[in-house]
């Protein structure tokens, strides 16, 4: 049984005897990653200034190549980013067996690059093929109910003219169209909730038994086989940390505030690109201050759990710790 406010004084306890301070270690790892968006972020805008200057036809090659360099930049990022994010896991893997986590160790996720790799793309496609699947399911029992009646007849107009319906395609048309397709996007993505929370909860600790050593397959098969019957435990642990992921929504909202304020009828004294920089940092910065002094307990604790749930001894150093 996983026991989350057993598993926090656990974890409590391993990270104070930590020789190297794990807020350290998550201060550099949250520096580094939430920076990394920042100056993509920033380094876009100034680009976008840079190729909105360079108008007319001389200019069209400055502005490719302005564009190559965004392309190139936010595809480093979004690429490099789950090997780095993945390198933190590790580091509370080793908090949680009372190793020695240094800033060395955040690289684990580039050193093992093909299992990551292909430990997300085995887990990005169970989830694209349960979607595919459930997507086809609901729209044939969605046409065999009442509801598909008004997009049955917004239809049918099209498929009798054939070629010559290219008139009635309109914006008009298109908007009306959507709204008639909202009961199914509802009834797909509850079909989806229902069966895509359960199989999440199945491969959890998917990222905890790639770094513990296993490959990208039989990482995602120990996920799911140690997770058998305990997916309620997990949600309780969840629950435990549940001021975390509010705070986490919370900061998450402040970078939108640029969006969220004037929707409410506040005005802002600053221009949109400003407010949107702005907030967007403030937004960050919070995230930042969350993840440096919750991060690594959080972490550690769902190490603790995945120890006890795959029946391993190495949490009982841990347990020496209380």
């Amino acid at each position: 049984m996983i026991q989350p406010s057993f598993l926090r004084r656990q974890s409590a306890n391993l990270l104070q005897q930590s020789p190297y301070s794990p807020k350290r270690l998550v201060l550099l790892h949250t520096v580094i990653g939430l920076g990394s968006f920042f100056l993509t972020t920033l380094i876009n805008y100034i680009l976008n200034l840079q190729i909105s200057n360079t108008g007319g036809l001389a200019g069209m090659e400055l502005r490719s190549a302005l564009s190559t360099v965004q392309a190139v930049l936010e595809f480093i990022v979004t690429v490099g980013l789950p090997f780095w994010n993945i390198g933190l896991t590790f580091a509370a893997l080793r908090w949680a067996t009372r190793q020695p986590a240094a800033p060395g160790d955040l690289l684990q996720g580039f050193r093992r690059f093909r299992s990551v790799l292909g430990h997300s793309i085995l887990r990005t496609g169970v989830f694209l093929m349960l979607a595919a699947g459930i997507i086809n399911i609901c729209s044939t029992i969605f046409m065999l109910t009442p509801f598909a009646t008004p997009f049955v007849e917004r239809l049918s107009p099209l498929l009798e003219q054939g070629a010559s319906a290219e008139a009635l395609i309109t914006d008009a048309f298109f908007s009306d169209f959507s709204q008639e397709l909202i009961p199914l996007f509802v009834f797909c993505a509850i079909c989806f909730a229902l069966v895509a929370i359960p199989l999440f909860y199945r491969l959890r600790f998917s990222d905890f038994a790639l770094m513990s050593g296993q490959t990208c397959g039989k990482a995602l098969l120990k996920s799911f086989a140690i997770t058998k019957g305990r997916c309620l435990q997990l949600l309780k642990l969840d629950l435990s940390f549940w001021w975390y992921y509010l705070l986490l929504a919370l900061s998450i909202l402040v970078s939108y505030g640029d969006v969220l304020l004037p929707a409410m009828g506040v005005s802002l004294p600053l221009s949109a690109t400003i407010a949107s920089m702005v907030f967007y940092s403030l937004g960050l910065v919070c995230q930042g201050i969350l993840l440096w002094q919750s991060e690594a307990l959080r972490l550690t604790t769902y190490c603790l759990a995945y120890h006890t749930l795959a029946g391993t001894n190495a949490d009982t150093s841990a347990q020496e710790a209380i």
